[in-house]
């Protein structure tokens, strides 16, 4: 009896160590698993064949942002850093006014405050999931990989970028220092939410507008010093030459800031006279109303569509603000999108003889992007989201009207901070107003500070546009934009069209 108590006592012992054993081995796999795996690894490492630096050069000047999280780092990592740096010292730049009312109507308001920590947690989730060589490039000095070190960082990020000038350098975010800190976070699920919201919309408008009233001081122009052009994000600089940037505009090498007299004067320099002729006969020719690289071709324009879904790309009523009657004037017809990169020319020019028959500028948003924008390989930032950004962003709209060519839409359409589209008063046309006569070539309106895009919209059966504007995605990565002048469409009619 003795003997059988023992052998039990033995069984048991065996099964419950076994047991143990298979569970310990199921939850190490499962650890391993989680571990190795958690969530598919973003392809943005630096030795895939997406868009990088080295393949475009100083500029790239078809891509609103890197299309690699790496580089959009090699920006907004040294300006996290000099910040710290200065915080450590006791030299951080006081908190401007507006910023502080910025952040504490999100901090009283909950489900603000929510999205903007949302935010930030989405972002650092997200990083830490891509390539190691990325993650190195993103780590603190405490070896953390952060996007954003919490949420009174993501303030003090953006006093220090509205109290500076925007510096020249050979990175994407070259004069869009902002969207170097919102390059990821807009596209998190909280970013989409907050960015698309029209009350934090008008309060980060605050923001953007105390920026640019420093941008109009004459001390914002410390980065086109003749004492000092190599200083660090010299616009003046041997590199910033090579980049174009002062190519055939007026300036006074003599003259401190090359005789402008604020950042956003620079910024919005003119051509030297004759530097850009309206090519072809005004009779016939429709000219390219901005210099621009060209982005993207669509014909059959719809009326409507769910311009937001994946490869649906335009929709007139919402391109028009909702406006049906000069919606449906461009129903079947053509659109011409181009960029405008922050180096280059950022004034309208009318695109051809006629009237000018109704302008107007739309309110919209300024760092929302297309929902599942990162649903594709190297596309989390921004990059494919000018289309949709002419549905949803501030922009201005003028309606011409030529006699051959008959009816043609500009929409000039600012991009995250380049949130201020200006035109001209003489050419405010109202809802109901007599037509403004115009002539090509006249300076119509501008961007101010930063990088754009733009729209040309023809109707249907009126004109024929040049190759490359059809062609316009195999012109995505050309070093030159389409200079200012060139015809962009030529009449298909010889008499008068109603």
């Amino acid at each position: 009896m003795l003997k059988h108590k023992y052998s039990t006592t033995w069984l048991f012992l065996f099964i419950m160590i076994t047991l143990f054993a298979w569970a310990c081995s199921q939850w190490e796999k499962t650890e391993e698993s989680a571990e190795q795996s958690p969530k598919e690894t973003r392809i943005e490492g630096t030795k895939s064949n997406l868009l990088t630096l080295d393949e475009a050069g100083p500029i790239q000047m078809g891509f609103w942002v890197p299309n690699r999280v790496w580089a959009t780092a090699k920006f907004l990592v040294p300006l996290r850093n000099g910040i710290a740096a200065k915080k450590e010292a006791g030299r951080l730049t006081p908190m401007l006014p507006e910023i502080h009312e910025f952040k504490a109507w999100v901090t009283t308001h909950s489900v603000y405050r929510m999205w903007v920590s949302a935010m930030i947690d989405q972002s650092n989730a997200f990083v830490r999931t891509l390539h190691d060589s990325t993650r190195e490039e993103i780590r603190d000095k405490d070896g953390d990989v952060l996007w954003i070190d919490g949420y009174d960082s993501f303030f003090e990020i953006l006093n220090e970028i509205v109290t500076t000038s925007p510096s020249f350098n050979n990175t994407e975010m070259v004069g869009t220092p902002m969207n170097g800190l919102l390059a990821i976070s807009m596209a998190t699920e909280a970013g989409l939410a907050l960015f698309h919201d029209t009350t934090f919309n008008l309060q980060f408008k605050k923001v953007l507008n105390a920026w640019n009233s420093y941008l109009k001081r004459s001390d914002s122009l410390d980065k086109l010093d003749i004492h000092n052009p190599e200083k660090e994000g010299s616009w003046i600089s041997r590199a910033a030459r090579k980049a174009g940037v002062w190519e055939q505009m007026e300036y006074d090498s003599t003259k401190q800031g090359y005789g402008y007299d604020s950042w956003n004067s620079f910024f919005i320099r003119k051509f030297v006279p004759g530097a850009r002729p309206f090519l072809g006969d005004a009779n016939f020719n429709i000219n390219i109303g901005c210099e621009t690289t060209p982005w993207q071709y669509q014909n059959n324009v719809a009326l409507e569509t769910d311009f937001w879904v994946k490869d649906v790309n335009y929709s007139l009523l919402d391109l028009f603000g909702g406006q049906t009657q000069w919606a449906k004037l461009f129903e079947g017809g053509q659109i011409y999108q181009g960029f405008l990169s922050a180096t280059r020319y950022h004034r309208w020019n009318a695109p051809l003889d006629g009237t000018i028959v109704r302008s107007w500028v739309q309110p919209g948003t300024y760092f929302a992007q297309r929902p599942g924008q990162g649903e594709d390989k190297g596309t989390w930032e921004g990059t494919e989201s000018q289309p949709y950004l002419g549905h949803v962003a501030s922009r201005a709209t003028f309606i011409f009207k030529h006699k051959l060519c008959g009816y043609v839409a500009l929409i000039c359409i600012g991009m995250v901070e380049v949130s201020t589209c200006v035109i001209e008063p003489s050419f405010i046309v109202d809802e109901g107003s007599k037509p403004a006569s115009i002539t090509r070539g006249t300076e119509i309106g501008h961007f101010e500070f930063g990088g754009s895009t733009h729209m040309m919209v023809f109707q249907r059966d009126r004109v024929h546009l040049e190759d490359w504007a059809v062609n316009a995605v195999q012109h995505q990565k050309d070093h030159n934009p389409t200079p200012l002048g060139s015809i962009i469409a030529t009449a298909l009619v010889t008499a008068d069209k109603e």
